[in-house]
């Protein structure tokens, strides 16, 4: 009994110099989690660079400008303005015709509300270093 309580009491001395050490840091650095944010630098968005290429087959195209303002609730998707079929804005991608197909893979006249959402799949990309490199 005596030996396993040692034992106990030497891992939890370990544990306790284990945490205490600066060895290991987050992504955040070494500044306390109750500490202010350091500043971020503003990376550059992709505009009128064209399309970005996909990492692998069957990824969704990649979003190349911001969307912050952009709102895509149930009455109402801004990326249409630009990206329908019926908007006559030059340059613009429009949507693929996969997305006018429903379920049954009947053809639609508009998008089918199952690809309405875009940024379900689609997302923002700008110039910027992985933080994690790629080793495969």
């Amino acid at each position: 009994m005596r030996k396993i309580l040692i034992v106990v009491l030497m891992l939890i001395a370990t544990s306790v110099a284990w945490a205490a050490s600066d060895a290991v840091f987050s992504l955040r650095g070494d500044s306390p989690l109750n500490a202010g944010s350091v500043g971020v630098m503003d990376k550059k968005w992709r505009d009128g660079e064209g399309t970005v290429v996909r990492s692998y087959p069957q990824q969704p195209p990649l979003i190349p400008h911001t969307i912050v303002d952009y709102t895509i609730t149930k009455g109402n998707n801004d990326c249409l303005m630009c990206h329908d079929w019926k908007s006559e804005l030059p340059g613009a991608t429009k949507i693929g015709v996969s997305h006018f197909v429903n379920r049954d893979g009947q053809a639609l006249s508009s998008i089918s509300p199952r690809r309405y959402f875009c940024t379900q799949c689609h997302v923002p990309q700008r110039d910027v270093n992985p933080l994690v490199s790629n080793v495969n």
